[in-house]
C-alpha cells in the first residue's frame, strides 16, 4: 500500500517588524489604535513615553517664552493682577498700603525675563509630574474597577505616546494668545469671556477645558482600551474621571 503523500509544510510567518518610533508618534495623531495595538503585547520601551516627554517640554517652554515676550499679555496680566488687590482692598482684606506693596514687588521680581525662567521651569516639571501621576491614578483605577492587570510603566508607555498631542495644543494656544493678547485664551469657553483673569478660579478653570484635552483623552480611551483589553466606555470613563479629578485639585489650589 502506498503511503500517502506528506503535505509540505507551511513556511512559517515571520512576526511584523515593529514599526519605527517615528512611524509611532506619527500615527498616534493619524492612527492610534494601530500603535496601542503593536504596544499590546510588546515590551515597555523607555523611548515611547520618554522622547514624546521631552518634545511635550520644550514646545510648552517655546510657548511660554513667546508668549511672555508679548507686551499686551504682560500688561493684561499686570491690570489683571492690580484689579484683583484693589478688590481685596475694597473687601478689607487687605489695606492700600499692603498691596502697592505687593504691587511694586510683583514690579521688581516678576519680569518679563523671570516670568520666562520661571514659568518655563515650573511648567516643565508639572509636565514630568502631570505624565507619572496621570498613569499612577489611571494604573490605580484599572487594578480596582476592572480584572485587566497592565505594569505601571506599561500605563506610563500610553500616557507619554499621548504627550504626543501637546505639540499641536500648543501651536494652538500661541495662535490664540496671540490674537487674543490674553494668557488664558485657549480653545476652551474663555474664548467667549472678554478678559479672562488669571487671578480667577473660575477662568482658570474654564481655561482647562480645552478641547484639544478632548482628542488627548480620546486618545488616551483608546490605548488603554486596547492595551487592557477593555471596553472603550470603561477605558473612557476611567481617563476622563481621572482628568476631571486632576482639574478639580487644580481649581482648588489656584490662589483666588
Amino acid at each position: 500500500m502506498d503511503a500517502s503523500p506528506i503535505p509540505p509544510a507551511s513556511p512559517e510567518i515571520a512576526p511584523p517588524e515593529p514599526s519605527s518610533l517615528s512611524d509611532r508618534l506619527t500615527n498616534v495623531v493619524a492612527s492610534p489604535g494601530e500603535v496601542f495595538d503593536e504596544i499590546k503585547t510588546a515590551p515597555v520601551r523607555a523611548a515611547n513615553w520618554l522622547v514624546p516627554l521631552v518634545l511635550a517640554c520644550i514646545v510648552t517652554a517655546v510657548y511660554l517664552c513667546i508668549a511672555f515676550s508679548q507686551p499686551a499679555v504682560l500688561q493684561s496680566m499686570q491690570e489683571q493682577r492690580i484689579h484683583a488687590m484693589q478688590q481685596k482692598v475694597a473687601a478689607g482684606k487687605i489695606t492700600q498700603a499692603q498691596a502697592d506693596q505687593y504691587g511694586a514687588m510683583t514690579e521688581k521680581f516678576m519680569t518679563p525675563t523671570m516670568l520666562k525662567l520661571f514659568g518655563g521651569g515650573a511648567a516643565v516639571l508639572a509636565m514630568v509630574a502631570g505624565l507619572f501621576l496621570m498613569a499612577l491614578a489611571t494604573w490605580l483605577a484599572l487594578k480596582w474597577c476592572t480584572a485587566a492587570r497592565l505594569s505601571y510603566m506599561k500605563v506610563v508607555e500610553i500616557c507619554g505616546l499621548g504627550l504626543v498631542i501637546d505639540v499641536p495644543q500648543k501651536i494652538i494656544r500661541l495662535l490664540l494668545v496671540s490674537w487674543k493678547e490674553n494668557l488664558l485664551a485657549t480653545a476652551s469657553p474663555t474664548l467667549f469671556l472678554a478678559n479672562p483673569s488669571t487671578t480667577n478660579k473660575m477662568d482658570v478653570f474654564l481655561s482647562m477645558f480645552d478641547v484639544v484635552d478632548f482628542w488627548w483623552l480620546a486618545v488616551l480611551s483608546i490605548g488603554v482600551s486596547k492595551v487592557a483589553s477593555i471596553s472603550c466606555r470603561t477605558a473612557a470613563f476611567i481617563v476622563f474621571g481621572v482628568w476631571f479629578g486632576f482639574r478639580v485639585v487644580a481649581l482648588l489650589l489656584t490662589p483666588s
